[in-house]
């Protein structure tokens, strides 16, 4: 949620563009910092009421050098053109054009978010009560594998009740 009310900012953009005073005569009257009343107004004059709808928005690639490219040609300031595309954080544009600068076009691509998907769905196997002539080789790999995790569990399941049985066995003693 925003500090600042819309309506509140629209008070203080009405306020200044009534020609009351300069951004910190404004300010002052307000309580806000000027850099805030700057940036409201800016915003307000290039994009009118869609400067005050906020939203987490996804950037292209090309918009994001399209961004760089434009503040390149037409010497703008980060909040300048913050203003100008209606980017709510003048500090994502430095953050751009800093990757921009480190790893080029590539590095502005969007990075996808979370956990990778597991790379294949886990299928569990049941054995069949098929005679072993009538399988497949794919079926037959498939059976030897899991008899041997199998036997590897039973192993080692019987492997761990003799170890109890021993340890109660010696504290008994």
């Amino acid at each position: 949620m925003s500090k600042y009310s819309k309506e509140f900012k629209l008070v203080v953009i009405q306020h200044y563009l009534s020609g009351n005073g300069g951004f910190k005569t404004v300010a002052d009257q307000y309580g806000v910092k000027y850099a805030y009343v700057r940036k409201w107004v800016h915003a307000f004059k290039a994009h009118g009421q869609k400067s005050f709808v906020k939203g987490h928005a996804k950037y292209s690639g090309t918009f994001k050098l399209s961004v760089l490219q434009h503040m390149e040609q037409h010497q703008l300031s980060i909040n300048q053109a913050a203003s100008h595309f209606n980017i709510p954080a003048p500090s994502t544009i430095s953050r751009w054009r800093r990757l921009y600068n480190e790893g080029g076009i590539t590095a502005l691509e969007p990075k996808p978010k979370g956990r990778p998907s597991m790379s294949k769905s886990f299928k569990s196997f049941v054995p069949t009560n098929k005679p072993v002539t009538q399988m497949t080789p794919e079926e037959l790999m498939q059976e030897l594998e899991y008899r041997r995790v199998e036997t590897d569990y039973l192993k080692k399941l019987e492997a761990l009740a003799q170890q109890k049985y021993l340890a109660s066995k010696n504290k008994s003693k």
